[in-house]
């Protein structure tokens, strides 16, 4: 995470990703050059893996890290202060199949646009982050 303020981000939506039946919760994972704000791994059937780009502004950036994410997980998602959405074009995320969490003042999430299962994970990918979670699992961190 770059920016600190995007810290008040990650409460409510780990809250969120717990509330879909993620039981581990990844934060900071290494993807490329970026960094996955949160990974989350629901492992009860069928198991389901997502990743969250949490943003205070900038919505076009964090598109495009959120698109690549989709190569490690099913559903990919971009998460943004309520304040940030008068600006949102919601095309860019309906044509690449990233979905929008928006976090209220009061910390609730609303889902604006649903993503779409990704199309383009690969397991390479999602075998290393289910390998770490798993480890994370076993050792109760």
């Amino acid at each position: 995470m770059t920016h600190a303020l995007e810290c008040e981000l990650l409460t409510p939506i780990s809250d969120f990703l717990r509330s879909l039946g993620c039981t581990v919760l990844l934060p900071e994972l290494m993807f490329f050059d970026r960094g996955i704000d949160v990974y989350g791994v629901k492992y009860e059937r069928p198991r389901t893996t997502y990743a969250v780009e949490l943003k205070l502004t900038d919505w076009r950036k964090a598109l495009r890290q959120a698109a690549i994410y989709q190569l490690c997980c099913d559903y990919s998602y971009i998460a943004l202060p309520s304040r940030s959405l008068f600006s949102i074009d919601p095309v860019p995320f309906k044509e690449s199949g990233v979905g929008l969490l928006v976090v209220r003042p009061d910390n609730a999430v609303g889902r604006i646009i649903e993503p779409q299962k990704s199309t383009e994970q690969r397991s390479f990918y999602s075998n290393k982050f289910l390998s770490l979670a798993i480890t994370e699992q076993l050792h109760g961190a």
